[in-house]
C-alpha cells in the first residue's frame, strides 16, 4: 500500500479499475494499491511523505514553490533548494 494526497486543485480521481477517489474533498490523504497511487500521481496528486514535516534547522527550502526537503534540489518543480 502506497500512501497518496490529492493536491488542492485535484477534487477527485477515477483509478484505471473504476473506483473513484477524492470526492469535495481535496488535501485528504488515501492509502492505495501501487497502481491506483501511479493513477492518481499522473492526474496531479503526490506521494505522501512518512517522515514527517521538515524541521527548519535540518532542512532546505525551494525558491521556487517553497516546498520543504531535506535534499537540496526539490522533489517538486527542480530547482535548487536553499538551507534553512
Amino acid at each position: 500500500m502506497t500512501r497518496v494526497i490529492l493536491g488542492n486543485d485535484v477534487a477527485q480521481v477515477q483509478s484505471a479499475d473504476g473506483r473513484t477517489w477524492g470526492g469535495n474533498h481535496p488535501g485528504r490523504v488515501f492509502d492505495v494499491h501501487d497502481d491506483v497511487a501511479r493513477d492518481i500521481v499522473k492526474a496531479g496528486g503526490a506521494i505522501a511523505s512518512t517522515a514527517g514535516t521538515t524541521r527548519r534547522s535540518v532542512g532546505y527550502r525551494c525558491a521556487g514553490c517553497g516546498f520543504g526537503s531535506y535534499l537540496p534540489r526539490c522533489g517538486r518543480c527542480g530547482q535548487e533548494c536553499h538551507r534553512e
